[in-house]
């Protein structure tokens, strides 16, 4: 069984950049298609069939643990913006009440829910945003074409 960690997401986008470089010095397609496989998972293609980023897809996250897209808990805040990763499945770390009633109830990939106050499994920080960024940008090169 696989585990996954607090901000499990993050790993695949910041080893996306990694097989990126690996493309430009080898141009294996190979390396390439291993990072869109990945976006495809970050973008719904997973057991949860839920994009893990705010505001795309037909079926993606709604509410982040977030301090300024804090709706879910106070309706005069506003919704999250679209385009944030948030962390994903972690079947580790059960710190938050929310992923606390999870463990022993879940397995890698099915550790997550879409709750604000699931902070070890929803929350958004810039450290997993900016490796999206740079991923998407560099799939959005064409290269796959």
């Amino acid at each position: 069984m696989q585990s996954y960690p607090w901000g499990s997401n993050s790993n695949l986008v910041n080893r996306g950049i990694f097989l990126v470089y690996a493309h430009d010095f080898s141009k294996d397609i190979r390396y390439l298609k291993s990072v869109a496989n990945a976006m495809d998972y970050i973008l719904g293609a997973n057991p949860m069939n839920i994009s893990y980023v705010t505001g795309y897809g037909t079926r993606s996250a709604q509410n982040p643990h977030h301090r300024f897209g804090a709706k879910a808990v106070d309706v005069n805040s506003p919704a999250p913006a679209p385009g944030a990763l948030i962390g994903g499945p972690n079947s580790i770390s059960f710190s938050d009440p929310i992923a606390a009633r999870m463990k022993g109830h879940c397995i890698g990939q099915t550790c997550y829910k879409d709750n604000i106050n699931a902070w070890s499994l929803n929350e958004i920080t810039i450290n997993w945003n900016a490796p999206l960024l740079w991923v998407s940008a560099a799939l959005n090169e064409g290269k796959l074409n």
